[in-house]
């Protein structure tokens, strides 16, 4: 069966769906400023092709399978606030997705891929939650594998596949342009100039690494607790580097803390529309892989998951639960020291 279109099918379509051998795909990401010589629409237009293209490869390799691709979902959360990102909240955008797997999963679909080209922490970690949720909840088997594959890319995981679609090894700029952060950065510049070189400003060359000031207490305290956590104190480390980058990188955006607004993270100069084909194609096949193991019964679809699924103070609803705790442990308190005044 050819890639559907779900704005395109009718009722009879969809009562036709077969839970064992159906299987949805969408996008989701906001716009955001991405640098001076990005596209606001970078993180939709990653998170787009992930979804198109993994869908179309899909489909081609199980033609007895139904097979939708879904309209973009313009969503985000964490977009860096200047002016021309479009930020909504962390619990809007995992209580839109947690909605369209409930409305995917009644429509019969047994499967769901969402994919995201937005790295904010709280956005990916919604994203991700809302996807288990709705596998727990629904019946359905929803997962998101964008965020890990492109994780990958940055930490130096999928170096060695970017290097099997280069057709030669990274040159010592290019690795370090991957791996010195990524927005709007050797990354999704590379991305840029292989799908729409016309819109990328030439101004690209001559931009050299750059990135958002840390935050320097939460840098800190990261650093006095990773040595508590043994061999697991690299990624604690990582992930406390990322949160004091996110939240220097707010305050440099309203506050101008560490000095003037900084719009991108990494070294576009490294940048090259051969770099871009070579990302793209390992996306899309870090994205399938994910995809054939899940509907193949090798993995589970709460098992594909992120760096940005383990910190629990960034999971939807963390604060509000913490609040609550709270309140219940200064009610029960007070009730002792009451009862104990009696």
């Amino acid at each position: 069966m050819a890639l559907l279109q779900a704005q395109e099918m009718t009722y009879t379509q969809v009562q036709q769906l077969g839970k064992d051998r159906s299987i949805a795909f969408l996008s989701a990401s906001a716009l955001e400023v991405h640098g001076p010589h990005l596209p606001l629409g970078m993180d939709m237009f990653a998170a787009r092709w992930m979804a198109e293209e993994t869908a179309r490869r899909f489909a081609e390799a199980h033609p007895d399978w139904t097979v939708v691709l879904y309209p973009h979902i313009p969503l985000g959360t964490d977009e860096l606030p200047l002016p021309g990102s479009v930020d909504g909240t962390q619990q809007t955008v995992y209580r839109a997705l947690l909605a369209h797997g409930a409305s995917l999963a009644q429509a019969g679909f047994g499967y769901a891929v969402v994919t995201n080209g937005h790295g904010g922490a709280r956005h990916a970690a919604a994203v991700e939650a809302a996807c288990r949720t709705a596998s727990r909840r629904y019946g359905i088997r929803m997962f998101s594998p964008s965020i890990a594959v492109l994780h990958g890319i940055v930490s130096g995981g999928r170096h060695h596949q970017i290097e099997s679609n280069l057709g030669r090894p990274l040159s010592e700029e290019e690795r370090q342009g991957l791996l010195h952060g990524e927005h709007a950065g050797t990354m999704e510049t590379s991305f840029a100039l292989a799908e729409r070189a016309e819109q990328v400003e030439g101004t690209y060359r001559e931009l050299k690494q750059m990135g958002p000031p840390s935050f320097r207490p939460l840098a800190f305290v990261g650093r006095m607790a990773a040595p508590l956590f043994g061999g697991g104190s690299g990624r604690v480390q990582e992930i406390s580097d990322s949160l004091a980058g996110g939240v220097g990188w707010l305050l440099n955006a309203r506050y101008g803390y560490g000095g003037p607004p900084v719009t991108y993270q990494g070294d576009p100069s490294v940048a090259s529309a051969e770099l871009g084909h070579a990302i793209r194609e390992t996306m899309v096949q870090g994205c399938l892989d994910y995809a054939e193991k899940v509907t193949g019964g090798e993995l589970a679809a709460e098992d594909v998951r992120s760096i940005a699924s383990d910190p629990a103070i960034i999971q939807p609803g963390f604060w509000q639960r913490l609040g609550l705790f709270s309140a219940l442990a200064l009610g029960a308190a007070g009730l002792v020291w009451a009862l104990r005044r009696g």
